[in-house]
């Protein structure tokens, strides 16, 4: 969501103008349900915690910023490409 909000960050905040307010609160619920591992009302919890691992949780938040990286480069990278042939008006 950290992309989701990057795109959206020029229009401020609040989502009613287009901002990056809601996919902020998704990013965080995201990682904040991250953080706190599974509940008694999870499927881990149901298998056993089978598939909860104490090096799962560091290693997605590193894939995570590695992807997030990657990809808000590209954008800037094709943001400024489409700027480059852009030309300023030298009179108002």
């Amino acid at each position: 969501m950290a992309g989701a909000s990057a795109v959206h960050a020029p229009n401020g905040f609040f989502n009613q103008e287009g901002g990056f307010e809601y996919a902020a609160t998704l990013g965080l619920t995201a990682a904040g349900l991250a953080v706190t591992g599974p509940g008694r009302l999870s499927l881990d919890h149901v298998l056993g915690h089978t598939a909860n691992r104490s090096w799962m949780l560091p290693a997605a938040f590193a894939a995570t910023a590695a992807a997030t990286a990657v990809t808000l480069g590209a954008r800037n990278r094709r943001l400024r490409k489409a700027k480059e042939g852009e030309q300023e008006a030298l009179f108002d």
